[in-house]
């Protein structure tokens, strides 16, 4: 007797949805894609505890017609294409015919539906793909689709669920890329009753990047409109100035799918790769239009990847466009200044706001009147003798800022000032390692090098200066003692959806890194405090970059790694970089405080700090 079963239906089906229905967003995606294909203009999703207790995506499209909506719910029933050649040339985003049977198959499901022109609509209530109950239903043209008890006839998928927050973040990444690519749709997303998403649905790119992404970012942001062979390449990309520390706001919309494509992160990042720092992205929304015939969207099923015929060709002319969108505006870091009114104005001309955004609010833009300084805080009382035209004295030093007043409290980073102090101290009780007998100077003003009482040390400053504030900080926040400095002027961050619900799922412990946030609108915070190992840091930039962290490593870190995690991102934005001349007073006293270290060999990336030739390698290369 054979050992090989042909599996039941439900089982089969099940399956089948494991592969197209990951999370509650693969389930939001689907039915917003849907949506899209029925040529809605508005479309609403309610989502409740991150899905997993409801989702409801609601349009005013076409809707399904009676006769076929039992049919819409069968495992490969489509409209969208007729036989195996509609494949290479697909213009819809659905088109297999697995969305709504896979969600059939693991969760409870009731649609309202009717047709444009139909007398009366249908309503029809599933549970695990089964069909419970089919009426007619007195409804307006569209379709409203609530999906409750997700995967609850497959516990196992149901218990690898994440949390609340992170199961929303997904959905409203979804939504942010859906809206992003349609503009002319307005998109509304509510989470347990409230509203926390709208985009205004007036078919203008700009409007829609404003409203999800603020006026900062657009006020960054150059238009792109570049046409070569086939390819046709629109949308913004951001100044050097407004890079990220991850790739994630690299957003492309292929024939207007949203999707992840190396081969056009590679191009991109190729266009940037002389105007940005190492480890810096660029943040762009490009839609590419290509002849269907060279794109297959059959690749994934969840259809996020695409593959291109022609790659390098396409790549090649996105690189190229980009670098000369770039070429055509001036590039250099304006001076925020109030003088700077007439330049500003030039630089943002060239937006184009729909009549549906605030007035106001396109002024501020256009204009660029907002402009929120960051100012230095102040470090000691020698550097801040004069602000804003007076003397400082001790007792203002006192009121500006929240942090303990301590007269001998010493910061961490280093400080030029106070180590030349110390050389004119004859009685100072600091001496170098016992291995390192003299300093002798640097290479490239990058590495240190010291003759030993056993060879020659290389010593990388920055990796060494990393090492020392990660200790130092590391004992403080296990002490609580990290020390604030509050700025003069509060600096405002403007965050996505999915940026605000990772920031107030970790703001206890940016907090206890010394960050004091608060929020400041919908979508925005205010930082009023930053901690003095980077006070001299843009304190939006740091936000973001931690928050961008977060974001990359979210998904495989606990809570001790993630503190860990900023820690490390803290003391390397603190630390003094490469190409920085030191004095020899500075390099001994950077030496004296990394052998003080648990680790002087390794920073806490895991880079290595020192590199040793020996007195013996030193003679058997030289022949003796």
């Amino acid at each position: 007797m054979g050992i090989i079963k042909q599996l039941p239906e439900f089982v089969s089906n099940q399956i089948s949805a494991g592969e197209v229905i990951e999370r509650p967003a693969s389930i939001v995606k689907e039915l917003v894609e849907n949506s899209i294909d029925a040529n809605s203009t508005r479309i609403l999703i309610e989502i409740e505890n991150g899905g997993r207790d409801k989702i409801r995506v609601k349009d005013n499209g076409h809707g399904i017609l009676e006769d076929d909506i039992e049919l819409a719910f069968s495992r490969y029933a489509t409209s969208k294409i007729e036989g195996i050649n509609d494949i290479y040339s697909i213009r819809t985003l659905g088109f297999r015919g697995e969305a709504l049977a896979s969600i059939a198959a693991v969760s409870r499901i009731d649609i309202y539906s009717k047709s444009k022109g139909a007398v009366r609509g249908t309503f029809l209530r599933l549970e695990g793909g089964e069909i419970i109950k089919k009426t007619p239903a007195g409804i307006p043209d569209g379709t409203d689709i609530i999906v409750t008890d997700v995967f609850y006839n497959t516990p196992a998928r149901y218990k690898y669920l994440k949390t609340i927050n992170t199961e929303f973040g997904h959905i409203s990444s979804i939504v942010t890329r859906e809206a992003l690519a349609y503009p002319e749709i307005q998109f509304s997303l509510y989470h347990n009753m409230n509203e926390v998403l709208k985009t205004p649905g007036t078919g203008n790119l700009l409007d829609t990047i404003y409203t999800l992404y603020g006026e900062e970012l657009v006020a960054s942001l150059i238009p792109i409109d570049y046409e070569e062979s086939y390819v046709q390449i629109s949308g913004f990309i951001a100044k050097p100035e407004y890079s990220r520390s991850s790739r994630i706001y690299e957003l492309f919309f292929v024939n207007k799918r949203t999707i992840h494509n190396r081969s056009l992160s590679k191009a991109v990042e190729d266009a940037y790769s002389n105007v940005l720092p190492p480890g810096r992205y660029p943040v762009v929304f490009l839609n590419i239009k290509l002849n269907p015939i060279l794109v297959d969207v059959n690749v994934h099923p969840g259809k996020r990847e695409i593959k291109f015929s022609r790659e390098e060709i396409i790549e090649q002319i996105i690189s190229k466009g980009i670098k000369k969108t770039l070429s055509e505006y001036n590039l250099a870091p304006k001076l925020k200044t109030k003088k700077a009114h007439e330049d500003s104005e030039k630089r943002q001309e060239h937006f184009v706001f729909s009549d549906s955004i605030d007035t106001e609010k396109k002024e501020k833009i256009r204009k660029n009147k907002i402009i929120r300084t960051e100012y230095p805080v102040i470090e000691n009382l020698a550097h801040a003798k004069h602000k804003k035209g007076r003397v400082i004295d001790d007792e203002d030093y006192k009121k500006s800022s929240s942090v303990s007043y301590k007269k001998n409290y010493v910061d961490s980073s280093f400080v030029a000032e106070e180590m030349i102090q110390k050389k004119g101290d004859n009685k100072r009780e600091e001496k170098l390692p016992e291995r390192i007998k003299k300093i002798l100077g640097q290479i490239e003003n990058t590495y240190i090098v010291a003759e030993g009482t056993d060879g020659l040390y290389l010593i990388d400053q920055h990796n060494a200066h990393e090492r020392i504030l990660y200790e130092e900080n590391y004992k403080k926040f296990k002490e609580k003692s990290i020390v604030s400095q509050s700025l003069l002027v509060p600096v405002n961050v403007e965050l996505t959806l999915e940026e605000k619900e990772i920031l107030i799922k970790y703001i206890e412990n940016l907090k206890d890194l010394g960050f004091t946030l608060e929020e400041f609108g919908i979508n925005s915070f205010i930082i009023t405090e930053l901690p003095l190992i980077i006070k001299e840091l843009p304190g939006r930039v740091i936000v973001r970059d931690l928050i961008d962290n977060i974001i990359k490593n979210g998904k495989t870190l606990n809570q001790a790694e993630m503190i860990n995690n900023m820690l490390t991102y803290m003391s390397c934005r603190a630390a003094i970089k490469a190409g920085k001349h030191l004095e020899t007073i500075e390099m001994e006293e950077l030496l004296i405080n990394l052998f003080r270290t648990d680790n002087p060999h390794r920073c806490p990336h895991g880079r290595p700090i020192i590199v040793h030739l020996s007195s013996e390698e030193i003679a058997r290369s030289m022949g003796r």
